[in-house]
């Protein structure tokens, strides 16, 4: 055999063994979080539980990472259920990215595609409609084409035009936003957009973000991503490090909602997110339940997670009780549900 041949022999099967060994230590660590647990019935109507008179901003919200990913391969996948799912597990913030495919708008995250988007929309009208004390915060603020743009908002009229939330003429977003209620909010859907385009400019209903550098100087929602540090620092770096430092930001930043990217991400494209969410799980809910008693829980609003789940929320939702934001005739069931 010639050397050429031999040397591109040994290569490949040093790649497929590299494989096999990274797929078995992936499946060992991803099952740490394959949470299947039933959602208690009072995570369906936490919000119930707010006071009425709870600023939005101030409110800790269970948010979704790239939320309609169920289903995707497992370098794209990022959570493990359905919109409905999520939402009867607590989750009331969905990070949304749309793209057009054969005339259908779906959910995608890379090269990979899921839910589509009239399911998403759909999902979320039942369940408001269902529950009517919730809100519900849609983050659309990335589209893989053209043709997405104007068929989502054409999606977003048709499925629920009716719910959405309206600033009033004349204001900013930041001012409604920094004013605006839980009790203000009931039954209805915050639409953020991603882009200061003309149907923010046009439609009071459409709320811009920042990007997640914070250069938008008039978004009403913060949310800040550094990739070096989200793809490559350890979970525990990655805490120590940049939770801080994304909390700074939104200190410093002109306000509004806050949203705190807890996730990691694969930066090697190899393991994907349910590898790097087993190393960093146990780490971040405790993170988490510890803003009760730090300095930093005046800033804490949306915590955005992959894999959500119950508990996972319910570490989320016990800072209210911190914040002193559950009505008091209600705390007993409020606990009963962080304890279910």
């Amino acid at each position: 055999m010639k050397l050429g041949l031999k040397i591109a022999l040994i290569a490949v099967v040093c790649v497929l063994l590299i494989v096999v060994i990274m797929a078995t230590v992936g499946s060992i660590v991803s099952n740490r979080i394959n949470d299947t647990s039933e959602p208690s019935s009072q995570l369906s109507e936490w919000m119930s539980y707010i006071k009425d008179d709870a600023l939005l901003r101030q409110v800790v919200i269970p948010g979704s990472h790239d939320a309609g990913t169920v289903g995707m391969p497992w370098y794209s996948i990022t959570q493990d259920r359905d919109i409905g799912d999520q939402l009867a597990c607590g989750t009331r913030y969905f990070d949304l990215r749309v793209k057009a495919k054969k005339g259908e708008c779906r959910i995608y995250h890379g090269p990979a595609y899921s839910l589509y988007l009239k399911d998403v929309l759909t999902d979320v009208g039942d369940f408001l409609d269902s529950n009517p004390s919730e809100c519900v915060i849609l983050d659309v603020h990335k589209f893989g084409n053209d043709e997405a743009i104007e068929k989502t908002v054409a999606m977003l009229d048709e499925y629920l035009g009716g719910k959405f939330i309206a600033k009033e003429s004349g204001q900013t977003d930041l001012e409604f936003i920094e004013t605006l209620t839980l009790g203000d909010t009931r039954g209805k859907c915050l639409l953020i957009w991603g882009y200061d385009d003309d149907y923010a400019k046009n439609d009071n209903r459409y709320f811009v973000r920042n990007d997640d550098n914070g250069d938008v100087n008039v978004g009403c929602l913060q949310s800040f991503y550094k990739g070096s540090w989200n793809r490559y620092y350890s979970s525990k770096k990655y805490i120590d490090k940049a939770i801080p430092a994304y909390i700074e930001s939104y200190k410093n930043s002109i306000g509004g909602l806050f949203v705190l990217q807890s996730q990691l991400t694969d930066g090697c494209f190899v393991f994907g997110p349910r590898y790097r969410e087993g190393q960093h799980e146990s780490n971040m809910n405790a993170c988490v339940r510890g803003f009760s008693d730090s300095e930093y829980l005046q800033y804490i609003n949306i915590v955005m997670r992959d894999f959500v789940s119950p508990s996972k929320n319910c570490d989320a939702l016990t800072l209210n009780v911190a914040k002193g934001l559950v009505k008091n005739d209600c705390a007993e069931i409020y606990d009963t549900m962080l304890g279910n």
